[in-house]
């Protein structure tokens, strides 16, 4: 069924209890009391509260770093350390985690697909948010969200789409936030779609927003969306097992994904969407079993000069792992960072190892 349809059916029913909202490694959950929503928790690395700290300039990434550290070694929550080294105010806090809490639900209409269970007069002993929320209004907001999502996709079919930036009407222009100029900047330097989103520590639906919003005003253009692999429109016609493996290998899930196609050979031995993507996911899955041994606690340090890395072709979550390579931070460090899942940022250490562009150093 429709998000919006379970929503309208937890208020109208007055329900009280927890939706969990599941994609692949990403878990949600919608917390409500007689048919209001009033709270929510996400495992999404993108939507954690030091990104939205990072994302709104509260806290610089070093910050943010130091932050985590004390964290992991006191056992108190993040906004509690901010509070006391006075990094950010209460009314500050305040207001992030209720745009966190916000947006983690906005983001599940975007979702084209996922589970979802509802445990009915079961909520947790203590809310991290009291956030008390017309469930129309969220539908209404999530409607809007979802059409502005393919707004944004028939002006910039790719992800990896890039820009050219008008600098005679950017000199023009008398109203632009420091946002607007950050996204700018990126712009400039060539950044596409998704290194943009990695480089504001937000989900891809609000870099696209900001950069359709400077689009409108004619200060950026499109100068190309590279086509993606899209794995899910490959095996449109093949049969619910496919489309659900394309679905968590998109994911990352990528042990329920192997299940699937590999349930879906016994069905069609000769199928040759599966049988790709098999053989990519075993590849995966020992890659996987590799960077368990990479140890986190070395420091990684460039192998090549900044301008052979230039002309690299590299991918928009490589480069920004990349970037973070200064020869002071730890793996573990850079991945505490990092808007990914760690597995993912692991592999991309794996690669970089492989190519012999990093290397590590317990020094």
């Amino acid at each position: 069924m429709l998000l919006g349809d379970l929503l309208q059916w937890c208020g109208n029913n007055l329900k009280t209890g927890t939706i969990t909202l599941r994609r692949g490694p990403i878990e949600k959950k919608l917390f409500l009391k007689k048919g209001r929503l009033f709270s929510s928790t996400s495992s999404s690395p993108r939507e954690t509260l030091g990104q939205f700290l990072i994302r709104s300039g509260h806290l610089t990434e070093e910050e943010l770093f130091k932050a985590l550290i004390e964290q992991d070694s006191s056992n108190r929550q993040l906004g509690q350390i901010l509070l006391g080294t006075k990094a950010i105010t209460e009314q500050v806090l305040e207001e992030l985690l209720q745009i966190k809490t916000e947006e983690a639900i906005y983001d599940c209409f975007l979702w084209e697909d996922g589970e979802f269970t509802f445990e009915d007069d079961v909520l947790p002993e203590s809310i991290p948010v009291f956030l008390p929320l017309d469930l129309t209004g969220v539908i209404l907001e999530g409607a809007r969200r979802s059409d502005e999502w393919r707004r944004i996709h028939e002006v910039f079919p790719s992800r990896l789409s890039t820009f050219e930036a008008d600098k005679d009407a950017i000199t023009k222009a008398t109203d632009l936030s420091e946002e607007d100029q950050h996204v700018l900047e990126l712009v400039v330097r060539g950044m596409n779609m998704a290194e943009i989103s990695l480089e504001l520590h937000a989900v891809e639906f609000y870099a696209a927003s900001r950069l359709l919003e400077l689009h409108s005003r004619k200060l950026v253009a499109v100068k190309d969306s590279p086509a993606e692999i899209d794995f899910d429109a490959q095996v449109k016609e093949l049969r619910e097992k496919l489309e659900t493996g394309a679905s968590l290998y998109g994911a990352g899930d990528y042990q329920k994904a192997l299940e699937k196609f590999q349930a879906a050979l016994e069905v069609d031995p000769q199928n040759k969407h599966a049988t790709l993507f098999k053989i990519k996911i075993e590849a995966i899955l020992d890659d996987l079993g590799e960077v368990s041994e990479i140890p986190t606690d070395a420091v990684p340090r460039l192998k090549v000069t900044l301008s052979e890395l230039s002309e690299l072709d590299l991918d928009p979550q490589e480069g920004f792992v990349l970037s973070r390579v200064n020869g002071e931070w730890d793996v573990d460090s850079i991945m505490k960072i990092c808007p990914m899942i760690e597995q993912d940022v692991l592999l991309i250490f794996k690669r970089l190892l492989d190519n012999e562009l990093i290397e590590l150093s317990n020094e």
